[in-house]
């Protein structure tokens, strides 16, 4: 009985009941329940520990986050301070190139205005008509103020000079001095009184004959006193006669530019020594070639160094006065305006084409 314990338990209505344990089944658990709660306790206390762990990672986490968050806010920061100072520094350049933009447009439509006066100063000194553009016939609508007038009305009349120039005969077809000017004088045949329907330059026989403007050629043929000839129908009125050439470079229908090589120099026809003949007709009728002659440095005017290049195109006057006096005056070079010549020679005369 020494090894037993006895364990009275009594409930309700005073009834009782009698539990024999032996002590070491008690010891046992004892035993076991302290190992319960030692594993239990031992459990709490490993997973606590992984607790902490894991949350102190995490904090580090966080932290590491927090700290890249500053450094991206801050970054963030100075992108919006550059991109401001960029959209500023963007802005003053935008004003600075719209205001030299603004500048060099006005520089250069004061330097067409320059130049368009200068060529038809230039032309008016030959005395040639600038066509002005007007409305055309069976035309209307509403108007409408254009804001880009004064830049289109420039380039129009830009366009029309430029035009002008290209189809009018300038400068010299070949360097020379002058034999015989344009107008009344003495025929070299006869010695009779005769019009020159245009002007003689000394040449070596073979030198080059340039044309002096864009045209199409009409006439590339042995044609009686002007011996070889070759015309060129330039536009605006103007054809451009090459007389007494040794040989022709060009043929009829071909387009020419202004210092193109369309002939030599010779001696054909009614010549009497190498040289060119060189003729101007305006709308048929022969002008003096001599102003028109006389824009060989056109390039370097309209470039602004007309002081270098020359005073403008002397005017000469033309036959249309009396022979005397257009002799006279053709010979000097100092008339006052370019006129159609009249051709006043002898009846049944042909004018002098030396």
């Amino acid at each position: 009985m020494n090894d037993h314990v006895h364990i009275n338990i009594t409930w309700a209505k005073e009834k009782a009941k009698t539990i024999l344990l032996s002590r070491k089944k008690i010891k046992f658990g004892i035993a076991a329940s302290v190992g319960l709660i030692c594993v239990c306790v031992l459990t709490g206390i490993a997973l606590s520990t992984r607790l902490l762990l894991e949350n102190g990672r995490l904090n580090a986490q966080v932290a590491a986050m927090n700290l890249k968050l500053i450094e991206t806010t801050q970054e963030s920061k100075s992108y919006a301070d550059r991109i401001d100072d960029l959209l500023t520094q963007s802005s003053s350049q935008t004003a600075a190139f719209d205001s030299e933009k603004e500048g060099l447009v006005n520089q250069t439509l004061a330097e067409f205005n320059e130049r368009n006066q200068l060529i038809e100063n230039i032309m008016k000194s030959l005395g040639i008509k600038m066509q002005k553009q007007t409305p055309a016939a069976n035309s209307g609508g509403p108007y409408l103020p254009s804001s880009q007038s004064v830049p289109s009305d420039l380039l129009l009349r830009t366009d029309r000079n430029l035009t002008m120039l290209l189809y009018t005969p300038l400068g010299r077809p070949l360097a020379g001095a002058i034999s015989s000017p344009f107008g009344n004088r003495d025929d070299p045949f006869t010695g009779e009184k005769a019009f020159h329907t245009g002007v003689d330059i000394q040449a070596k026989r073979g030198a080059s004959i340039k044309a002096t403007a864009t045209g199409t050629v009409v006439e590339a043929s042995y044609s009686g006193d002007y011996g070889h000839l070759v015309e060129i129908q330039n536009g605006n009125g103007f054809t451009s006669r090459f007389a007494h050439l040794q040989n022709y470079k060009v043929k009829v229908g071909d387009k020419v530019k202004r210092g193109q090589v369309i002939g030599l120099a010779g001696n054909s026809g009614r010549s009497t020594g190498a040289h060119l003949h060189y003729e101007l007709c305006l709308n048929g009728k022969p002008i003096n070639p001599a102003p028109f002659m006389q824009t060989t440095n056109l390039t370097r005017m309209l470039a602004g160094d007309a002081g270098k290049a020359g005073s403008s195109p002397k005017k000469i006057a033309s036959s249309n006065k009396s022979p005397k006096a257009t002799s006279a005056k053709a010979s000097k070079g100092t008339g006052k305006n370019v006129k159609v010549a009249t051709v006043t020679t002898k009846k049944n005369a042909l004018p002098s084409l030396n």
